[in-house]
């Protein structure tokens, strides 16, 4: 790879407040400024546009961002060698925030790199454009781009027969321009690689341009110009809560809840950032659960009352239970236009009517990797006494199931299923991704064996007090919570410390333990015990930061105040390149899912009062 070379006006600032520097010979193309149309003054930044971006994804200047919809590049271009030639030239763009590096250890390009977001003119397939003939004083080359989604019109983006830009939309973060410049008369003879003239080609594998053009065969071709805009495009999301609520299944009956702002008309179809989101409750989570309705929060049970029914209460008295969802859509979530929010209610229960009801929502509008941030008040999960209300409040992030959204192929196989069990067949891609915050209440243990931990059990028939009460878990503290922070990588064994029981995972000094039950378990896991008072009292701000090579989860009072609870990387988990959606939910679990657990779901009454939580910003970036 060749030195850098300063372009012949490099470090002058150029037209739109920008530089550019060329890697290269700097013979022709120069003051390159991509972002014309742009208001630049603070800066080069845009929000994610989220009007008609459901069926058309997102587009980067959208028409309200810059008349027109399209940016305008402008790079001035001389040639006082041969005055009158034509060129040739090509503009490429491309995400730096969320990508994997271009080379490989021996210069290829890297196996990954092809996934990284890029693109060029809007019709992918179109090659290098071509100027009017330059003379020794130069002309100015215009041209319009913008960044849309499924840049490369890839074939797997489709449904029904209909390309689905919105399948592969652009990734947040920042966005660099890269110039090739080549005169017309040399341009054959170099016979430049298909892949970078149409970036759109499938006849061999795809060519990352930036790989090519800077450390690939492109860089060591003499009549090659290559010029990079030194200002580079921040590109953000802020979905609005208060924007709206979607129900998308128009065959629902009972509509009696739908409101302007939660519903199945057109406008929130069209225009709704969320969706409420009816979860599959899956059959093998019914059991058993005492008859009793009690307010919970305010203190009206406690962890005493939780064992004494344990222990005492007859079989033939509990009834059949299984966690529900809404039946009369948007009575249970509200967007709030004025606060910008959306409120989630867990309705209470009443005599003969008694459930456990989840509630959650989902955002609409999917994304791949980005610093998800959000700021909630989701409800209390311990009252005074230390007794768990049976929620559990999740912030996480979910495959959304669109058309060429497989993950990479793994090497030994994903298990195909999400409930198939250890019988389950393994494959080589799945669709199926997750990364979740779960903060409920359960022991933070990492077990190194693949069962879980002995606790002290009760003894049942008996009035002795000693034998049903098992008091607090040797060193419990009150009031504490534990922060579960999982991913999902259906077991894939590809990576190099794949294991299954407790393994720690490093990061700039800090120590976490990752845990998995065992080869076939879809999910790894870390825990750590938070305040439920300090978490749930007030807003507070949960963040997934999904990169390409690793996850980090974060929580904090406020974005500037923000601490690290759970890292993984690629070398311990497969991680998700699939395209994803938000969700936020308050779900009564079945706690067999979490073995150790203090408290059983099936002792904890039926809600006398709503549980409410609130949504009140998002923030992808």
């Amino acid at each position: 790879m060749r030195p850098v070379l300063l372009s012949l006006l490099g470090g002058l600032v150029l037209g739109c407040g920008s530089e550019a520097t060329t890697e290269g010979p700097a013979r022709w193309a120069s003051d390159l400024a991509p972002f014309g149309g742009l208001d630049v003054s603070e800066g080069v930044a845009l929000d994610l546009d989220y009007t008609d971006a459901i069926d058309s994804g997102f587009r980067v200047p959208s028409a309200a961002q810059v008349d027109g919809g399209f940016f305008t590049a402008r790079f001035h271009l001389r040639d006082t060698i041969h005055p009158g030639r034509r060129f040739r030239y090509k503009l490429y763009y491309r995400n730096e925030s969320y990508h994997f590096p271009e080379l490989d250890g021996s210069g290829a390009q890297h196996p990954d790199a092809w996934e990284n977001f890029y693109g060029s003119w809007e019709n992918a397939h179109e090659g290098f454009r071509t100027t009017t003939p330059v003379d020794a004083p130069g002309i100015e080359v215009t041209c319009q781009w913008r960044i849309a989604g499924d840049p490369r019109d890839e074939s797997r983006y489709r449904r029904n027969g209909v390309r689905a830009r919105w399948a592969r939309n652009p990734r947040v973060g920042e966005y660099s321009v890269l110039l090739v410049v080549v005169p017309e008369d040399r341009f054959e003879a170099l016979k430049l690689a298909k892949g970078v003239i149409d970036i759109g080609d499938t006849s061999a594998a795809y060519i990352e341009p930036y790989w090519y053009f800077l450390h690939g065969p492109g860089a060591h071709m003499a009549d090659v110009q290559v010029l990079q805009a030194d200002r580079r495009l921040t590109v953000r999301a802020h979905p609005d809560p208060g924007a709206g609520i979607a129900v998308l299944d128009s065959t629902v009956a009972d509509r009696s809840a739908y409101c302007a702002t939660c519903g199945h008309s057109a406008t929130m179809l069209e225009r709704a950032p969320f969706e409420q989101f009816i979860q599959y409750i899956d059959p093998s989570t019914t059991f058993r659960n005492v008859p009793v309705i009690a307010d919970v929060l305010d203190n009206g049970y406690t962890p005493e009352d939780h064992d004494r029914y344990r222990c005492a209460m007859p079989e033939s008295w509990m009834v059949d239970a299984r966690p529900t969802t809404s039946t009369t859509p948007c009575a249970t979530v509200r967007a709030d236009p004025d606060r910008h929010m959306i409120e989630l209610r867990n309705p209470a229960s009443t005599e003969g009517h008694l459930r456990k009801e989840n509630v959650a929502i989902r955002s609409r509008h999917g994304t791949t990797y980005g610093r998800y941030r959000i700021r909630c008040h989701l409800p209390r999960l311990l009252n005074d006494e230390d007794m768990w209300v049976g929620l559990t409040n999740a912030i996480w992030l979910i495959d959304q199931g669109a058309p060429g959204n497989l993950r990479r192929a793994c090497d030994g196989g994903y298990m195909a299923h999400y409930y198939g069990g250890d019988s389950d067949e393994r494959v080589p891609r799945v669709a199926y991704a997750e990364i979740d915050f779960e903060i409920l209440c359960t022991p933070p243990y990492c077990p190194d064996r693949e069962f879980p931990p002995i606790l002290p059990q009760q003894l049942r028939g008996t009035g002795d007090r000693l034998g049903w009460w098992r008091g607090e878990p040797p060193g419990h503290q009150r009031d504490m919570i534990t922060v579960a922070c999982t991913n999902w990588d259906m077991a894939c064994p590809e990576p190099p410390d794949f294991g299954w029981g407790c393994h720690p995972v490093d990061r700039d000094g800090e120590t976490f333990l990752a845990h998995r039950w065992d080869s076939n378990y879809r999910a790894l896991t870390e825990k750590r015990e938070e305040p439920d008072s300090v978490l749930f009292s007030g807003p507070y701000w949960f963040e997934i930061d999904w990169r390409p090579e690793e996850i980090l989860w974060r929580i904090g009072p406020d974005p500037d105040h923000m601490r690290l609870v759970g890292y993984m990387n690629s070398r311990v988990t497969s991680i998700s390149n699939v395209q994803m959606l938000i969700v936020i939910s308050q779900e009564f679990h079945n706690t067999k899912w979490w073995p150790g657990s203090r408290f059983d779901q099936g002792f904890v009454p039926f809600p006398a009062r709503d549980y409410v939580g609130e949504v009140q910003e998002v923030f992808i970036d």
